[in-house]
């Protein structure tokens, strides 16, 4: 009997199936616990580089407003303190997340030495607000953000959330900033004397648009911290702007002088002339120079302010100088009466040639200021329907008045008499043609961008029907960085391929042509689109934490 139990015993010590499954019980306990610790790891990982963006976001967009620092207790919009919150987690703000709770957001507003030595940006006395503890100027901006973090699996352990902090530190704007030569092209068709519908402001389109020109100055700099910006040696130009117009002006003083001291009168436009196109013109080069201004006998052009950088006394303005030509002709002298550039029309509208001249004007420019950047920003409904005498009338040229001409010779698109259409050019839609008027535009963009100039197109009423009727059956075939272009194309789908960037084509939405770009497809306000443009051109930057 003993025997018999001893075996039993010895049967049962040598039995491991027990064993093995409280050791594959530990081990997936083991593996469950480290994949959630991998998982927790991770969400908390991610809500950091969220919360770090923010504070990123934050710091850049409060150094925008600098030296406007307002209050942290009653921000306002245009101040520092009101971007800083805008761009925070804070529960309702722009940043906001459920991945972090109780978020909150400072700032500490310094003197920077690594900023004023490095970047050139001086310490500048606050327009509004004050700088942080006893500093009376600074140039730079520290944000400290905090936040929670709810965990998905630490209640099990004992821990519902995690603390967060990020820091970030930002120099203002200025000082630095690559120096730009920016050519503004308005239209001053008579289309531009149409009262707006109000969506952008109370009066006429030109009007409107002259206040988002006014925005564009406003926000630009003119000249390096510290100094007055003058025409004089020794002031070096940072954002140098001139001003273009369409139709073009008889070229004399006392006519360009209408639209820069106030004049009452329109000034006298002339009509698109071009010399004949002996030699040829190849699309994708420069013109020759007779085929850049619309030069008549007189002498024509469509310049109206030159090259400058004394639209603001000083960097720190956040108005413009009242007597310079080019806040004359923004509209923004404070002279009452004083309407600044007018839209005197007379002329349809025909922009190649004028792109062209902006562009050569561009280059002479930068070659005056080594390593500055150029950029064209081009305003018009993008509808070009100048006519020829003569013009090829069965590919949809009209041929009312003589709104494009040739000073000699036969323009390209046109017939050889006006019976006649049987001549090899009646259908050459190659610069300078009555035909493809549109299509021209947007090759004499792409040569502008392949210069390296940064195009900017605001389509101000842009049709997306019914346009561009020169182009309806004969016109360019192009694909640029902006968009795709051939016949039959609207003034919409121009403007937008004129661009030399996605991102660069603006529109107020009107006639139905909206941008495409997430940057840009929100913004309908001209006065919007031109800040925008200027933030594209001049931002702040980041800098380490802690510099002195």
């Amino acid at each position: 009997m003993r025997s018999v139990g001893r075996a039993l015993l010895r049967r049962f010590l040598k039995d491991e199936r027990g064993q093995t499954a409280m050791v594959l019980l530990v081990m997936f306990t083991s593996i469950a616990g480290l994949a959630g610790m991998s998982i927790e790891t991770g969400h908390v990982y991610y809500a950091y580089r969220l919360l770090q963006a923010s504070t990123n976001a934050a710091a850049l967009a409060a150094a925008y407003e600098m030296p406007a620092i307002g209050t942290s207790s009653s921000p306002s919009s245009g101040t520092a303190y009101y971007n800083l919150y805008e761009y925070s987690v804070e529960t309702g703000e722009e940043n906001a997340t459920k991945m972090l709770t109780s978020g909150a957001i400072s700032a500490n507003f310094y003197c920077s030495s690594t900023t004023s030595g490095t970047l050139n940006v001086g310490c500048m006395i606050p327009t509004s607000g004050s700088c942080s503890g006893s500093a009376s100027a600074c140039n730079a901006v520290t944000v400290t953000q905090t936040a929670t973090v709810p965990l998905w699996f630490g209640g099990l352990i004992g821990f519902k959330n995690v603390s967060l902090t990020s820091q970030a530190t930002a120099a203002m704007r200025g000082g630095a900033n690559t120096p730009w030569n920016i050519a503004v092209i308005m239209d001053t068709t008579k289309s531009m004397t149409d009262t707006d519908s109000g969506d952008q402001c109370t009066s006429t389109q030109i009007v409107c648009a002259l206040q988002g020109l006014s925005v564009l100055l406003e926000d630009l700099y003119p000249c390096s911290l510290g100094q007055t910006c003058t025409s004089s040696s020794g002031v070096d130009p940072v954002d140098s702007v001139s001003l273009f117009a369409f139709p073009g002006l008889v070229n004399t003083t006392s006519n360009i002088d209408k639209d820069t001291v106030c004049k009452t009168s329109n000034p006298s436009t002339v009509a698109y002339t071009i010399p004949n196109t002996s030699p040829a013109y190849t699309p994708g080069t420069a013109p020759a120079s007779n085929l850049m201004l619309p030069t008549g006998s007189s002498g024509d052009t469509y310049e109206v302010v030159t090259f400058e950088n004394t639209y603001k006394t000083n960097d720190s303005n956040s108005t413009l100088n009242a007597s310079d030509a080019l806040a004359i002709a923004a509209g923004d002298s404070g002279v009452s009466g004083c309407q600044g550039l007018q839209a005197p029309g007379g002329h349809a509208t025909y922009y190649a040639q004028v792109i062209y001249a902006a562009q050569a004007a561009l280059s002479t420019q930068q070659s005056n200021n080594p390593g500055s950047r150029n950029a064209i920003i081009l305003l018009s409904d993008g509808n070009a329907t100048a006519c020829a005498t003569n013009a090829n009338t069965s590919a949809d040229a009209c041929s009312g008045s003589a709104d494009i001409t040739a000073t000699e010779g036969t323009l390209n698109g046109t017939c050889t008499s006006s019976r006649s259409c049987t001549n090899s050019n009646a259908t050459t839609v190659i610069y300078p043609s009555a035909l493809g008027e549109c299509g021209q535009a947007v090759l004499a963009a792409q040569y502008a961008a392949n210069q390296g100039t940064a195009v900017y197109i605001i389509g101000y009423g842009s049709e997306t029907s019914g346009g561009c009727p020169t182009d309806a059956q004969y016109s360019a075939s192009v694909t640029t960085n902006g968009g795709k272009w051939a016949a039959g194309d609207q003034p919409c789908t121009a403007m937008q391929a004129m661009a030399s960037d996605p991102a660069y084509f603006y529109s107020d939405d009107g006639q139905g042509c909206k941008a495409t770009s997430p940057n840009s497809s929100s913004l309908t306000k001209l006065t919007s689109i031109f800040r925008a443009i200027t933030n594209n051109m001049t931002v702040p930057r980041l800098i380490p934490n802690g510099s002195s």
